[in-house]
């Protein structure tokens, strides 16, 4: 039945796309991905490489629900759940006939096995049900299981992964390339494609010029390279504003944080480094999401900023000389990260904070960090709970109501010592032989509704 309303669904699409409309969707090729960072593992729960994992772990391994940007969740493994109205205890009903790839069947015992083990709730079977319960009341559930690393995955044996999902893994080389095929007892239907190739650890620089060379079909691209993309007659599909970047150094550093905080000129660096393919941002999370943007300022302002240097003593300055030099490391393969992390220490001189950029490959850091954080979530509180994460700094859990959503927003950038600059959208660009391809808001890929024409 899904496969037949993914036929109708794609149908209507092509009706409004004149370029192709009468091209019907096809079965077979490969398509070719590119992807800037590169994944040590498949499993959804190993940490890092967080935007390369939300992209790939849905290929392999479905999660229990899927939540979209307005929060509304869309069976996945589970039909259907409900929750008692504390929200301490939700009840999920599985989806019948699905097996994983080496054949064991879904089973509500295989679904507790795979969330068991988290400190944030306790998973029990229930006869064919699914029971999930907390001490907090988590009325954002349904987005905590739709992240990737609650993927739910059969370990088998020698350590081994088996998953649901529409493609199953033919051969992974580590930090490098990954093949798929399609999975022909998929639940959702087989893939259009009989294939995807994934390079790893390509520059953005580098997908474009194999993109423009035909060698791959779908590319990232980055927020500062959206308007020359569509310069060139390139339609970006684009996100929603879904990453932050900022500049993390704890709480040990508050008052050079408030300086660099007043002394950043975001509007500036938004307009000429990233070319307006962001929002400048003063809190952690995006005006979209939060609604409450407007209560965290971006304004510039040097005599603040100055005056948040001094020693704490009332109407005592600190000379720029005493103030002790600071480091700000960034990613080495990242090249608008070092763009990004020259300006802001070019600004932060001019409040007397003088800041040197350095390089890091991941194992170390300097005094202050420009980190590149994806949100994860539409839900603003496990969004925060997941910049929290990143930062190494516990979020409340079950935060719902824009009042303790503000709150914890503000205890979060003092406890993580973070100064939020810019919220990025992901974008990515496919080539002439795809069809079907499309962005959800939140960057999301849906590569098993793609096909390719030609060869």
């Amino acid at each position: 039945m899904k496969l037949l309303v993914r036929w109708l669904v794609v149908a209507i699409g092509l009706a409004a796309l004149p370029a192709w409309g009468g091209v019907r969707p096809r079965y077979g090729g490969t398509l070719r991905v590119a992807m800037a960072e590169s994944l040590a593992s498949l499993d959804p729960a190993d940490a890092g490489d967080m935007v390369a994992r939300a992209r790939v772990t849905p290929l392999l391994f479905d999660t229990l629900v899927r939540v979209d940007a307005e929060g509304r969740g869309h069976p996945q493994l589970a039909v259907a759940w409900q929750a008692d109205r504390s929200y301490k205890r939700w009840q999920f009903w599985l989806r019948p006939g699905v097996h994983f790839w080496d054949g064991g069947p879904l089973t509500s015992e295989s679904v507790v096995a795979a969330l068991s083990g988290r400190a944030e709730w306790k998973a029990r079977a229930d006869g064919e049900f699914v029971v999930i319960e907390s001490e907090a009341s988590r009325p954002g559930l349904l987005a905590e299981l739709a992240l990737a690393r609650n993927a739910i995955v059969r370990r088998v044996s020698a350590g081994g992964l088996s998953g649901t999902g529409p493609f199953v893994t033919k051969s992974f080389v580590i930090g490098k390339s990954l093949e798929l095929a399609a999975n022909d007892a998929s639940w959702g239907g087989r893939p259009f494609v009989d294939g995807v190739q994934i390079e790893f650890g390509k520059t953005l620089r580098e997908q474009m010029v194999e993109s423009q060379l035909g060698k791959v079909d779908v590319i990232e691209v980055g927020a500062e390279q959206i308007g020359k993309a569509e310069s060139e007659g390139r339609k970006a599909q684009v996100s929603l504003p879904v990453e932050l970047v900022a500049v993390v150094g704890g709480p040990g550093k508050a008052k050079e944080l408030d300086a660099l905080s007043l002394a950043v000129d975001r509007k500036s660096i938004q307009s000429v480094l990233l070319r307006g393919g962001s929002e400048a941002a003063g809190g952690v999370l995006p005006e979209w999401m939060s609604g409450t943007g407007v209560l965290f300022p971006v304004q510039v302002d040097l005599e603040k900023g100055r005056a948040a240097l001094k020693a704490g003593r009332p109407g005592s300055a600190v000379p720029t000389k005493s103030v002790k030099p600071l480091t700000l490391s960034c990613d080495a393969g990242d090249a608008l990260a070092r763009l990004l992390a020259e300006r802001v220490a070019l600004n932060a001189r001019e409040v007397g904070l003088p800041v040197q950029v350095v390089t890091s490959s991941g194992t170390t850091s300097g005094d202050l960090r420009l980190m590149r954080i994806p949100l994860g979530s539409g839900d603003p509180g496990v969004a925060l709970e997941e910049v929290g994460r990143a930062v190494g700094v516990k979020v409340a859990a079950g935060l719902s109501a824009p009042g303790e959503i503000y709150l914890a927003e503000k205890k979060l950038m003092d406890d993580g010592g973070i100064v939020p600059l810019f919220h990025l959208p992901l974008a990515s660009l496919v080539g002439e032989r795809v069809r079907g391809f499309s962005v959800d808001k939140l960057g999301g890929w849906g590569l098993e509704e793609d096909w390719v024409e030609g060869q």
